[in-house]
């Protein structure tokens, strides 16, 4: 297959030129600085709200958009009707109306102009996405696959947020940090997220076979107790149970401990509120071929690259003050340790 990954620069968008290069398939990335991520992978200089012109002359088996801004997706799509065979459109779970269903499958109603809070963060991006759907479906003529994602972790991952729990704990397993580690809310609650990897195969075998459709990419099949979770994090760091004082803290008191920290700086499972599903259902997509890899194996792929990166400070966390006084006040009776 000759596939064009516009966006092969960034997170998903190098998982996937990296997925199918291992496969056999030939890649080209098209991205503004027209630079290639990988060796034996082909770069196209191309500006989305310029010039296109790097994509004319050529055909391709497939493509796959990760942008986000529906008219950039229209015009590319157009650019390469008649010249590509399938496309795949990267979405978001967010598109999902508000007061539907408290797990959505790929049905279930969507949101509509006009109908969100004046306070609600996702409305307008989230519109955003559904007209770029719209836009590669009324405009390619081969099939159509979006992906629907969730929360998305792994090596490369910018924000950091899942990062922070392999790298937290090897701190302290290291004696570089306190072994009483805040831990949010529930540990029986049920979290959900995808290793970015995991989708990128899925994305590049559905773009192979040329299968058409809506899928969602994260779901209830992929739920973990966070319990489970981060002490797989710890596992990765090379700990065991008992090696770190989990300080438990309810969401309330965290909501005011965290007020002056914006959600998307908070590290994963920490007061998040602008998500209304309980869940997502993504059995369509698991009888497709979607598969997850164990919680261990992508924390201990994290923190590898962490390290392999210069162990650079993370975008999303706490400071040892911050913690602690976060562990102060929000989990009170937690003995501190180490």
């Amino acid at each position: 297959m000759r596939l064009l990954v516009l966006g092969g620069g960034g997170f998903l968008g190098y998982h996937v030129a990296a997925e199918a290069q291992r496969a056999g398939h030939d890649v080209t990335v098209a991205s503004r600085s027209g630079s290639a991520p990988l060796d034996g992978v082909e770069a196209l200089a191309v500006d989305r709200y310029g010039d296109l012109s790097a994509l004319d002359g050529r055909t391709f088996d497939a493509a796959l958009d990760t942008f986000s801004d529906p008219d950039a997706v229209r015009a590319a799509a157009e650019r390469l009707r008649g010249a590509v065979g399938a496309l795949g459109y990267v979405s978001g779970m967010s598109v999902y109306h508000p007061d539907g269903p408290a797990v959505p499958d790929e049905d279930a109603p969507v949101r509509r102009p006009g109908e969100a809070a004046p306070d609600d963060p996702l409305q307008e991006r989230s519109l955003a996405k559904l007209a770029a759907e719209d836009a590669v479906a009324s405009t390619v003529d081969g099939p159509v696959t979006v992906l629907r994602v969730g929360v998305m972790v792994g090596p490369r991952d910018p924000s950091d947020r899942f990062t922070w729990w392999p790298v937290r704990l090897a701190r302290a397993l290291a004696g570089e940090a306190s072994r009483t580690v805040l831990a949010p809310g529930d540990p029986q609650r049920a979290v959900q997220y995808s290793d970015a990897r995991d989708i990128a195969s899925f994305a590049v075998r559905a773009l192979a076979d040329g299968r058409g459709g809506v899928f969602d990419t994260v779901g209830p099949l992929r739920a973990q107790p966070l319990a489970a979770v981060l002490d797989a994090c710890l596992e990765a760091a090379g700990g065991h149970p008992g090696d770190v004082t989990w300080a438990w803290a309810g969401e309330d008191a965290l909501r005011a401990g965290l007020r002056d920290v914006e959600e998307e700086q908070r590290p994963l499972w920490f007061p998040e509120d602008q998500i209304p599903q309980d869940a997502i259902d993504s059995s369509a997509a698991h009888a497709a071929g979607l598969r997850f890899r164990p919680a261990v194996e992508t924390a201990r792929d994290v923190l590898a690259w962490h390290r392999e990166r210069g162990g650079a400070a993370l975008a999303a966390g706490f400071g040892a003050a911050q913690e602690a006084e976060l562990v102060r006040l929000c989990a009170p009776g937690t003995a501190p340790t180490g």
